[in-house]
């Protein structure tokens, strides 16, 4: 868990670095609960314990920074944002095709992309298939996250953003030495 304090800044930032903030924290949560949807799926599929622990990891890590990015959001911005699960949004997609998503700027298609494929396959090949998947996850986390430090006002949200790179690129590196061991 990050120790970061409110008090350096909880006044809302205006103007273009107020708005990027406010996109980043709003991504990054729904990003964030991607990973979990993800990790949960894994966890009742993965084949191998290396994988179930890569999981593990990944709630560990992102439960505790969803709910801090939800603070910053209502201390400075008094906004209360709360993410929709894939499960849900795939529920809603297919009620509501077509239709505006309640005033989210999301998009169902290319966050479902994520687990494309993945009810197809079982065992080892899932276990490889749904690293491959994650590793592209964190990818897009790492592009949000290099953005935002040349335009994020917060102390707090520079240096979450630049903790989420170091531990997103070490986990890439996790996962794609294990896909080499699980493939041979």
């Amino acid at each position: 868990l990050f120790a970061f304090s409110f008090a350096a800044a909880d006044a809302p930032v205006e103007g273009r670095a107020g708005r990027a903030e406010v996109r980043f924290l709003e991504g990054m949560i729904d990003h964030h609960q991607m990973a979990l949807d993800m990790a949960a799926d894994c966890l009742e599929r993965a084949s191998t314990e290396e994988v179930r622990s890569i999981c593990e990891a990944v709630i560990a890590a992102q439960t505790p920074e969803i709910e801090l990015m939800q603070g910053w959001l209502a201390a400075w911005y008094n906004i209360d944002y709360q993410p929709m699960p894939m499960a849900d949004m795939s529920m809603d997609m297919g009620m509501h095709a077509g239709m505006d998503m309640g005033g989210r700027d999301t998009d169902p298609a290319g966050m479902m992309g994520m687990m494309a494929g993945l009810n197809r396959v079982e065992g080892l090949d899932y276990d490889i298939a749904w690293l491959e998947s994650m590793i592209d996850h964190h990818d897009d986390a790492l592009h949000m996250s290099e953005r935002i430090l040349s335009r994020a006002d917060h102390a707090d949200l520079r240096t979450l953003a630049e903790s989420i790179i170091t531990a997103q690129s070490a986990e890439i590196e996790q996962m794609e030495a294990l896909i080499v061991q699980l493939s041979n």
